[in-house]
């Protein structure tokens, strides 16, 4: 019985000394994952184009997920990119809400700013990937970077954490088309397909600064606005209004708008002093019925941004189902 109670005796004390050993060690505190990742990898991103992606999947990590980018490489050559991804460059943003009453270049000038950015950073916390206009600047090709995670629990760090793929951006978009014929006061119409008219746009970035409109029949021969062969539609909306710092040009072949360069888009706003109710930058113009052969005015209705604000833009409009009257 003696035996016994030294045993017990030993048993509790052993209990207590185990006790007082864990009992004075911390428990560790939060936890970091081992399976820290980007949902959407690769991800891609338009040259000129604003960007940003969803933050890192954490996988129950506790927050706050600090995230510090440690290298960009370039994937062709394995080399260092920071030179190009985050290289601070001088852009031209908004500083304040454009609409149709800044109507000169002067006024249109006191709402823009240069505002010196990177094309790529990483938010601190989460590690959401940021682009900004500045990737303009940055080649196009395929990119990696690593990264560094930490929380109170401790720190990790990710190698090639995500792809990059740079991509050029179309400088131009054409988001809606329509084709009717009408009489020539515009009281009755008919409407047509829209795959009646061809629309090609092209871009030269080392032209002037000017946007050109031409009609063409379906024998390619150009209408002349200098003539009245196109004009615009009636209480209806044209690149003027979207585009009011330089005249509009009449040619024998085509409209021409200047535009003022290096603006984020063109337009830069979006309502027409005289046309509030309408989408932005859509536009109207007619074919006269007294020069097709079909007799009815041939109105061609459109909408196109233009995302990249350097040089010519000439948009060539093909209506295949008339032929010129001189």
């Amino acid at each position: 019985m003696l035996k016994n109670k030294k045993s017990g005796f030993a048993s509790l004390l052993l209990a207590i000394t185990l006790l007082i050993i864990y009992g004075c060690q911390k428990v560790p505190k939060g936890f970091i994952s081992d399976n820290i990742f980007y949902n959407i990898n690769p991800f891609t991103v338009s040259q000129g184009i604003t960007t940003v992606s969803t933050g890192l999947v954490i996988d129950g990590s506790t927050t706050p997920l600090n995230v510090k980018l440690l290298a960009v490489r370039d994937m062709a050559t394995g080399k260092d990119a920071s030179g190009v991804l985050l290289k601070l460059d001088t852009i031209r943003v908004f500083k304040g809400t454009v609409d149709y009453n800044d109507s000169t270049e002067a006024l249109l000038n006191l709402k823009l700013k240069d505002s010196t950015l990177a094309p790529f950073s990483i938010n601190g916390i989460g590690g959401r990937l940021q682009f900004t206009q500045a990737t303009k600047f940055v080649p196009l090709g395929n990119y990696n970077f690593d990264i560094q995670v930490s929380n109170i629990r401790g720190t990790k760090i990710i190698n090639n954490a995500c792809k990059i793929i740079v991509q050029g951006a179309s400088p131009d978009t054409l988001t809606y088309l329509a084709y009717n014929q009408s009489d020539s006061k515009f009281t009755t119409f008919v409407t047509k397909a829209a795959s009646l008219l061809d629309v090609k746009i092209t871009h030269n970035a080392a032209g002037p600064n000017k946007i050109i409109y031409v009609w063409k029949d379906k024998n390619g021969n150009p209408f002349n606005p200098s003539k009245g062969e196109v004009i615009g539609r009636p209480a209806r909306p044209i690149w003027s209004d979207w585009d009011p710092y330089y005249p509009q040009l009449k040619t024998d072949t085509s409209l021409e708008y200047g535009y003022p360069a290096g603006v984020p888009q063109m337009p830069v706003f979006s309502a027409a002093k005289k046309y509030p109710g309408f989408g932005t930058a859509i536009t109207y113009y007619s074919i006269a019925g007294t020069h097709n052969d079909s007799g009815s005015n041939a109105n061609t209705t459109f909408t196109i941004n233009y995302n990249l604000t350097k040089g010519t833009f000439v948009v060539v409009v093909t209506v295949k189902d008339i032929v010129r009257v001189p």
